[in-house]
């Protein structure tokens, strides 16, 4: 019998009771058990008793917040993880196509439809999709701060879904007056000192569940990818992100620089003050360098898109719950 342990974000689209009653049914064969942590600290002392127990599985039902926190043990353990969204952009997700119905996601564990993914190190930390530092990190600051501080934001996220992250984007922009950042950026593809507004890792092309940052990358190749904006003025940096935003890599843009590595070292330059790294959504650390390394294979995930195309055809769809139908809701990291 398979053993699955389920963690629910508090704050996921829909009650908990909702998400226990359609997982039950769907895994009625496997020996299932449901966490619902009320914070981080009981979070990480559910992991840590469920991962020595060894399951085989792992379901995430919330946003990439959740995720990054389940990550940072369960990576290279070979247990896998499926994600189930139930927050805003989703980005895990939607890169393993988990946007469909609950049934057929869930359905590929008990086919064990699988495959590893690559996350990436940064300092001691792991992340799965995308982050970086400057504007980012401060939309994503602001986001999880308004979240915490003001409960009714959730109707607006809920309202706007992953148009919020752009709105946010849009109201940095207009307000940035401070210089760039002033970074060392070394690399075996690119080494060079930069004044840089944004810099963006990722280990897959779309970010914030619009943004098509890096269409080439994925979280499979052994490789990430690194995006700086440097351009000298705002209005040159409206104009590339806006381009970002329709689907148009500025190709002939000279600020806008992008490579593929396995290994990329940053630092601050500007003394004065910490700079902040964000991943899947979060603030995962503050601090003057930042030491990104790939970490091949490191995390087992179900796949309804990579691994499960050819169970859809003959899948029973009667009595499906589409995705499309849940609520969209705040649900990042508790």
């Amino acid at each position: 019998m398979q053993k699955i342990r389920v963690y629910l974000n508090h704050r996921a689209s829909n009650s908990s009771d909702f998400w226990r009653e359609k997982i039950s049914s769907a895994l009625f064969r496997s020996e299932v058990v449901f966490r619902s942590p009320e914070n981080l600290r009981q979070l990480k002392l559910f992991l840590e008793e469920d991962i020595a127990l060894s399951p085989q599985s792992i379901i995430s039902v919330g946003g990439d917040g959740t995720v990054n926190t389940l990550i940072q043990d369960l990576a290279y353990t070979g247990i896998g993880l499926l994600v189930i969204p139930g927050g805003t952009a989703n980005d895990l997700a939607n890169e393993l196509g988990n946007l469909r119905n609950v049934k057929r996601v869930i359905h590929c564990i008990r086919s064990k439809e699988y495959y590893n993914i690559d996350l990436i190190k940064i300092n001691n930390r792991y992340m799965a999709t995308n982050g970086g530092i400057g504007l980012g990190s401060r939309v994503a600051e602001k986001i999880n701060l308004i979240r915490t501080e003001h409960p009714y934001f959730k109707f607006l996220m809920k309202m706007t879904g992953k148009r919020i992250y752009s709105l946010f984007l849009g109201r940095e922009l207009l307000s940035m007056r401070d210089r760039p950042t002033h970074f060392l950026i070394e690399s075996l593809e690119f080494s060079k000192i930069v004044n840089a507004p944004i810099v963006l890792i990722n280990n897959q092309a779309i970010l914030a569940g619009t943004f098509n940052i890096a269409p080439e990358t994925n979280n499979a190749d052994g490789k990430f990818n690194v995006t700086i904006f440097c351009h000298p003025n705002k209005k040159l940096l409206v104009q590339s992100i806006l381009g970002v935003m329709k689907g148009k890599v500025p190709k002939d843009d000279p600020y806008f620089i992008s490579f593929e590595t396995d290994h990329v070292y940053i630092e601050n330059l500007s003394k004065e003050k910490n700079v902040q790294f964000f991943g899947d959504g979060e603030i995962i650390e503050e601090g003057q360098s930042y030491d990104i390394r790939i970490a091949k294979e490191a995390l087992k995930v179900y796949s309804h898109k990579r691994a499960c195309l050819t169970v859809e055809e003959n899948y029973d769809v009667e009595g499906t719950l589409n995705f499309d139908e849940i609520n969209d809701s705040n649900s990042e990291i508790l």
